[in-house]
């Protein structure tokens, strides 16, 4: 039995040895897999900016050089991951707004839920400000007004959150650190919020809110997480007590289009129109010539977009019908245009091109400069590229990408105005109208 067994020893171990070898040729093939589909990703990106950059000469990059210094990197990663930071690199080289890649796991889960707290926040400085609060909302039934200086969201102190921003210049890293900000606000809908909040005095308390889905319609663009379309109108009076009005959006989606041109016909005999762009971040820009149609009686241009293989003119479509038939002539009173320091992409195009055009005067704060055309593509892994495929200037030849909308009039952010219930760009704005209760004429 002994001898027997000992004779069945080197038969076992030769399965042993090949099962090893089997598992160890699984593991190198899984490992080529992983590793063939995230190098052909990364020629992917590559070859996209590649051939729809809408400057051939790639603002004067090297983009062949960055691929052949990038790509050897990319191949020694060990991990998708890895090699997603070295395709970030690459498309960080060229400098310029609208470029991202964006992991599946990202686009999921860009926010931890659809849930939110209904409150606005900005950097001003070193302080997170509160400042908006809707009437009426959790929020305010809590105790938050604005003006409060955010100290800690569940427990993460805002200054470390400030801290750990990136970007490559000032503007960048606020961006991003209000961007980290925004996110801590998501989570399932009921789940509450802690907030250590400093209000006038210094005086400090903590706040608890629970989070709810926001008001407005929702709509799905492209891979990017849903996004709550809400629009605000209401009457103003100027110092004077000239009738004004109001109108404000947070996206620019075709559900808009019809709430703002019932805005306009409802203020159509009004002394002033003011556009309130505060924290939109863009959207369909094709929407500016309808838009400014409601504001502009002649087709004129708003401004080009230029690609790699073509150019595009923006121009105004004049409106002089409303949906339910009626002639009508578009609002030829002075418009005010609102903008700050998350203005950006389609929002900045519609606001530089009349500013441009003299058709509005713009209040506010400097805005993002991320004023590129982009277009989506879903690479080999499962990942999502956005990347900028024009260019955008004015009629007067403006670029607004990298510099953005600088105002007019600078409204600066005022802690002591927001505890007092002001809204201080609106305040101008109205100022304006009352000294501008007359026609205008077209800048060329």
């Amino acid at each position: 039995m002994i001898d027997r067994l000992r004779g069945l020893r080197r038969p076992i171990a030769r399965i042993a040895l090949a099962l090893v070898a089997a598992a160890g040729m699984t593991a190198a093939a899984r490992a080529q897999e992983w590793r063939a589909v995230a190098m052909a990703t990364f020629d992917d990106v590559w070859s996209t900016v590649s051939d729809t950059f809408y400057d051939p000469a790639f603002e004067g990059v090297n983009w062949r050089g960055v691929r052949d210094e990038l790509r050897p990197r990319a191949e020694a990663a060990t991990s998708h991951e890895g090699v997603r930071e070295v395709i970030r690199e690459m498309l960080g080289r060229l400098g310029r707004s609208h470029f991202a890649l964006m992991s599946t796991s990202s686009v999921a889960e860009a926010l931890p839920g659809a849930a939110a707290i209904d409150v606005d926040l900005r950097w001003l400085g070193d302080d997170l400000v509160i400042t908006r609060v809707t009437p009426g909302s959790p929020a305010d039934r809590a105790g938050l007004s604005a003006g409060h200086v955010v100290l800690a969201i569940d427990g993460r102190a805002t200054s470390a959150i400030l801290a750990s921003a990136q970007g490559a210049t000032p503007r960048a890293r606020g961006l991003d650190a209000w961007r980290r900000a925004y996110r801590l606000l998501h989570g399932a809908d009921g789940s509450a919020i802690e907030m250590r909040v400093k209000e006038a005095g210094d005086r400090q308390r903590d706040v608890r809110v629970p989070r709810s889905i926001p008001a407005g319609e929702t709509v799905q663009l492209g891979y990017l997480p849903p996004l709550h379309v809400s629009v605000e109108v209401r009457a103003l009076e100027t110092p004077s007590g000239h009738p004004a009005g109001l109108v404000a959006f947070n996206v620019w989606m075709t559900k808009v289009s019809a709430p703002f041109a019932e805005a306009v016909d409802r203020f159509r005999a009004v002394d002033g129109l003011v556009i309130d762009l505060r924290g939109n971040p863009g959207g369909l820009a094709i929407m500016m010539n309808g838009l400014s149609g409601h504001l502009i009686a002649e087709p004129v241009l708003l401004g080009t977009m230029k690609t790699r293989e073509m150019t595009l003119e923006f121009k105004v479509n004049p409106r002089t019908a409303t949906d339910d038939g009626r002639r009508v002539a578009p609002f030829s009173g002075p418009v005010a245009i609102l903008v700050d320091e998350l203005t950006g992409s389609a929002s900045e195009t519609f606001a530089g091109s009349l500013q441009s055009l003299g058709r509005a005067r713009v209040f506010g704060r400097q805005t993002m400069g991320q004023a590129l055309p982009a277009s989506i593509r879903r690479l080999p892994n499962g990942d999502v590229l956005m990347h900028a495929v024009g260019d955008f200037v004015t009629s007067t030849g403006r670029r607004l990408e990298g510099e953005g909308v600088v105002p007019d009039e600078v409204v600066p952010l005022s802690i002591d105005a927001l505890r007092a219930g002001r809204d201080e760009a609106v305040e101008a704005a109205l100022r304006w109208i009352d000294g501008r209760r007359t026609g205008w004429t077209i800048a060329r």
